[in-house]
């Protein structure tokens, strides 16, 4: 059985070891929204922090609404989650397949959750020498019918965005296969979404992220997109209450009154983006993969991440060695973009421990 993934983000337990506050660490391990939890959705939780005294929807009926609404579908084509997470534990159990095809390195979860419903996976490992590029035709040439095809797009951790009109191409052409495409870090770019295209293919599942973009990561918020037959078995197996009734608030106000905050991240991570890329470029032994997430893989080769990893520490700062995604060793690393001081004080002492 395949053993559970060390993600990044512990800053609760780093800061309980280093005996500080959690907000002196500045943690770029984690890939969430640099302006943290969207405004005014703290004061919607207190003004209804009543509404734990009741059970919450128990398939939370109104934000799979608001949720298809948003993106022009029917809310039997939607689904609400604990985070995506709940959804790729599900789906190797859900939707039946020959084996399944992870497209590598990505996010380890997927693997883990084959294993422990004894899955084949095999990877399809994008190359180095290539900058992590996904070629389609290549993916197309390896999958073979009856497979179940993980794409998290951007990829996470290498940040490579797949254009959704030839993902899309690709999962229409390939009905003999069930894609489940991961975006759970496009709402940080102002790109296309496979929700944006019509008709909605009937062997997509599209998991979507509302944790990472609004800054909410300790509610677990998440949507999956499929037709009403693949969604089937979830709602079959799925459980009662799944989500809780402050998540389902969270979701709702988010849908309704996040588009504004949504821009603004998106406007931040545009201009710092290239910006950090470039100061990191500039440094001597790192050298940062071109991508366009809100976060930044890098190969050190002067020092292991893990070493540069104890070193920043040290200063109260995060990184994410990335020696456990298949693919990769300890001379990758990836840190999440930030504030501009922010970001600026992470190029400072990284400087500083090369």
């Amino acid at each position: 059985m395949t053993t559970a993934v060390r993600h990044g983000g512990n800053v609760v337990e780093v800061a309980a070891r280093l005996g500080c506050r959690v907000e002196e660490i500045l943690d770029m391990s984690s890939n969430l929204s640099p302006l943290g939890m969207v405004p005014g959705l703290k004061d919607e939780l207190v003004s209804r922090i009543d509404e734990l005294n009741y059970l919450p929807e128990s398939d939370s009926s109104g934000l799979r609404r608001a949720f298809a609404a948003r993106h022009g579908l029917d809310p039997e084509q939607a689904l609400a989650g604990s985070g995506t997470t709940e959804f790729i534990f599900s789906i190797p159990e859900c939707v039946p397949a020959g084996r399944a095809v992870i497209v590598e390195p990505t996010y380890g979860d997927y693997a883990v959750a084959c294993g422990r419903a004894g899955l084949e996976a095999v990877s399809f490992m994008l190359r180095p020498e290539e900058d992590f590029f996904l070629d389609l035709d290549r993916l197309d040439s390896f999958v073979r019918k009856g497979d179940l095809v993980f794409v998290c797009n951007p990829n996470n951790p290498t940040a490579r965005l797949t254009g959704s009109r030839a993902l899309y191409g690709l999962v229409r052409a390939r009905g003999d296969v069930v894609f489940v495409v991961d975006e759970s870090y496009i709402h940080f770019l102002d790109s296309d979404s496979l929700l944006d295209f019509s008709p909605f293919p009937e062997n997509l599942l599209l998991l979507s992220s509302y944790s990472k973009i609004f800054g909410i990561p300790g509610i677990r918020l998440g949507f999956a997109a499929a037709a009403p037959r693949l969604l089937a078995p979830f709602r079959e197996k799925g459980r009662p209450w799944g989500v809780n009734r402050l998540a389902q608030i969270a979701g709702e106000f988010v849908l309704s009154r996040g588009r504004g905050y949504q821009d603004e991240v998106r406007r931040l991570v545009a201009a710092e983006r290239p910006r950090v890329a470039a100061a990191l470029a500039a440094l001597p032994g790192i050298r940062p993969v071109p991508g366009e997430a809100n976060f930044i893989l890098s190969r050190t080769e002067r020092l292991g991440a893990d070493e540069l990893g104890r070193r920043l520490i040290e200063k109260r700062i995060m990184i994410r060695d990335c020696a456990n995604f298949t693919g990769l060793d300890h001379g990758y690393f990836r840190i999440s973009l930030k504030k501009p001081q922010d970001n600026d004080r992470f190029l400072r002492e990284l400087a500083l421990a090369l």
